[in-house]
């Protein structure tokens, strides 16, 4: 005889943020009385967990006798089973439990969704949060209550958390506007989280909106003092001065003729080891006249994206603009302003599109350092704005080092300042081969031995000691903690220099084994400054060890198209590779490590990279030929790569040793 099997039990799916809502099978559950819906969302909140009787008892029946409480909750578990099934509720002893096969709740799904905290999830767990924990379920029980109490507080908490968090993505991805409303549905749950009304600001601030930033922040001042009797934060305050800073930037001055030549004063007044660059007003080269707004929009805001860059000094906007329409040519003009360096550029419309083009120059030989052109649809205008604004100032910054560091290299060995090391050793820095770190880290202490207390040269002797080992070369047992005390320092000195936070979250990272801290460090750096295909970079570089590798994608490509010329790109490329690799795409992890490789042949990670993504995709004798050529000289065994923990993620540490063994590499 064969043997039927058994009916599949019913899905039901228990939603208890907001309004209690219990859907089965045939649609919308009501339960009898109260608290049996308090009892199931108790349950359904602590699941998988078992309860004890005693406990569940007491809850929601505490003021009645012993004997009297404990039948109630006989007979509400019998009340339960009928509506949910025999299987909903798994008995053992005097223990009780909910069988989450049966019943699905939004509650642990909000927590799981919270604790992965992707853009994603967040976005899901900010949409899954429609109120209260039952907000609609009223039950007279002290033990219920002071439950509930304290579990509303949580959950809200992490909404507001949750919501925080991806405005802060937003605000990476230059999505000003999500961010605000982020920021808002943050608010509206706690008014009196600071966080949130520091998001609030900076959304505003970066859609362009400053003004209505620095007054929102008067009324969170009038707020605190009226409902806590306090001020805000020093986090709080901090941020109000930045945006105070970016305002006065902001403001035109009115127009004067210039009254006095400031070159001979720019030693004086920026010292000699930040090279002053000047912005002038973008032209538009069009007939519509609110063509203008938009050139002096993209102006302004290439001045305030530049001026995140802590190694230039960027003029502001109000001199820039004080000395349009005086017939002044550009060399006129920074020598007015004591300038080394000036941008200009045009802008043009053509149909559906708009051309931007710039150009750098060095105002004392007149060469032109860079130029570039950008076309981009015209859709949204202020998106655009911010678009052209960040790529420009994003690749300014390395064409300017680029060009000191020229001029250092020219000058005299006898005659190099501190700023003239530091400029040589970021030369050899950016290499990326093993002679040239160790001549990058020689000359950086040079640097910091004439000066100790410069952010810039810190940081990067920080960077110099983690890329050695990976390079090859020798250092000795303490470099690691070496590294990450430089780092420490340079965030200690300037807590606003991005380069500084996203090396130190490296070092943490890495060296430090610190993977949480390190990821906040890198994340701060991108969101200090938005341009900086480094930090980008150094976050993707993060999340590809780490185990997010759509993050580590997302933030990888960024950085590629902020600096498409930058001297890192072999490392971004390693990190795309091995995110590629890790999640089982091979053909596109071979494509990324041949690019790798040609932009710096000495990138043995690259390498590793390439020899792992080829035994993916089955052409075995091309990786064990990269493993015989890169093994030529430097012998690398299993062990090597095993403490070199380049993926944290057991599974795709062993998949990768796994193809390097197979690829020829000796245990």
């Amino acid at each position: 005889m064969t043997e039927t099997a058994p009916a599949p039990s019913p899905s039901f799916t228990l939603a208890l943020l907001g309004r209690f809502e219990l859907i089965g099978p045939d649609g919308a559950v009501s339960l009898p009385n109260k608290k049996l819906a308090g009892l199931l969302a108790y349950l359904a909140c602590t699941a998988p967990q078992p309860q004890h009787r005693e406990k569940l008892s007491t809850l929601l029946w505490g003021s009645h006798f012993e004997a009297q409480a404990k039948q109630n909750l006989r007979q509400a578990l019998f009340k339960l089973r009928q509506v949910l099934g025999q299987s909903a509720l798994r008995s053992d002893g005097e223990f009780i439990s909910l069988n989450a096969v049966v019943i699905t709740c939004d509650v642990p799904q909000f927590e799981r969704l919270v604790r992965k905290g992707s853009r994603d999830a967040l976005t899901a767990a900010a949409d899954l949060y429609r109120g209260r924990l039952v907000d609609d379920i009223a039950v007279n029980a002290e033990g219920w209550s002071e439950w509930l109490a304290g579990e509303r507080e949580r959950l809200s908490e992490l909404a507001v958390g949750a919501m925080v968090a991806l405005g802060d993505q937003e605000l990476s991805d230059g999505r000003a506007g999500d961010a605000l409303l982020a920021g808002q549905r943050a608010n509206a749950l706690n008014s009196m989280r600071e966080d949130a009304h520091r998001l609030i600001m900076r959304a505003l601030s970066a859609a362009g909106r400053n003004a209505e930033a620095l007054k929102y922040y008067q009324a969170v001042v009038a707020l605190l003092k009226q409902e806590l009797g306090t001020a805000p934060d020093a986090t709080t305050s901090a941020l109000a001065a930045e945006l105070r800073k970016v305002q006065e930037h902001k403001i035109v001055l009115p127009a004067a003729e210039p009254t006095a030549d400031l070159s001979h004063q720019a030693e004086h007044v920026f010292g000699n080891d930040r090279p002053p660059v000047a912005v002038l007003p973008f032209r538009n080269m069009g007939d519509e006249t609110e063509q203008d707004y938009f050139a002096d929009g993209v102006t302004a805001d290439i001045i305030t994206a530049l001026s995140r860059f802590r190694e230039l000094v960027v003029i502001a906007a109000g001199s820039s603009f004080a000395l349009r329409d005086k017939g002044m040519t550009s060399r006129q003009i920074a020598q007015q302003l004591g300038a080394q360096y000036v941008l200009s550029g045009h802008i043009r419309k053509a149909g559906n599109r708009i051309r931007v083009s710039a150009e750098l120059t060095h105002t004392g030989s007149e060469a032109q350092v860079w130029s570039n052109r950008y076309d981009r649809p015209l859709v949204d205008i202020f998106d655009l704005q911010d678009d052209v604004s960040s790529s420009v100032a994003a690749v300014v910054d390395p064409a300017v080092r680029s060009a000191e560091i020229e001029r250092a290299r020219r000058k005299p060995p006898t005659d190099l300042s501190a700023y003239d090391l530091y400029l040589r050793g970021l030369h050899h820095l950016w290499g990326g081969t093993r002679e040239g770190i160790v001549k990058a880290i020689d000359l950086l202490r040079r640097s910091l031995s004439l000066d100790q207390e410069r952010t810039a040269t810190l940081a990067a002797l920080a960077w110099g000691l983690v890329m050695a080992p990976p390079l090859g070369a020798n250092m000795s047992a303490d470099a690691a903690s070496e590294a990450v005390g430089l780092a420490r320092r340079a965030v200690e000195q300037d807590s606003g220099d991005a380069f500084a936070h996203a090396v130190y979250g490296f070092t943490l990272f890495g060296p430090a084994g610190d993977n949480d801290q390190g990821r906040i460090h890198a994340s701060e750096a991108a969101r200090l400054n938005p341009s900086s295909a480094f930090a980008w970079g150094v976050l993707g570089m993060i999340d590809s060890m780490g185990g997010d590798y759509a993050n580590a994608l997302a933030c990888l490509h960024r950085s590629l198209v902020l600096s498409p010329e930058d001297s890192m790109l072999h490392m971004w490329m390693t990190g795309l590779t091995a995110s590629y690799f890790a999640l089982g795409q091979y053909e596109e992890g071979v494509a990324w490590a041949r690019k790798s490789v040609r932009h710096n042949p000495s990138n043995g990670t690259g390498h590793r990279m390439l020899a792992a993504n080829l035994v993916g995709v089955g052409r075995l004798e091309e990786a064990r030929e990269v493993t015989r050529v890169r093994d030529a000289a430097q012998k690398t065994t299993i062990r090597d790569l095993r403490a070199m923990r380049f993926f944290k993620q057991h599974e795709a540490l062993e998949r990768y040793l796994s193809a390097q063994q197979i690829a020829g590499v000796a245990d």
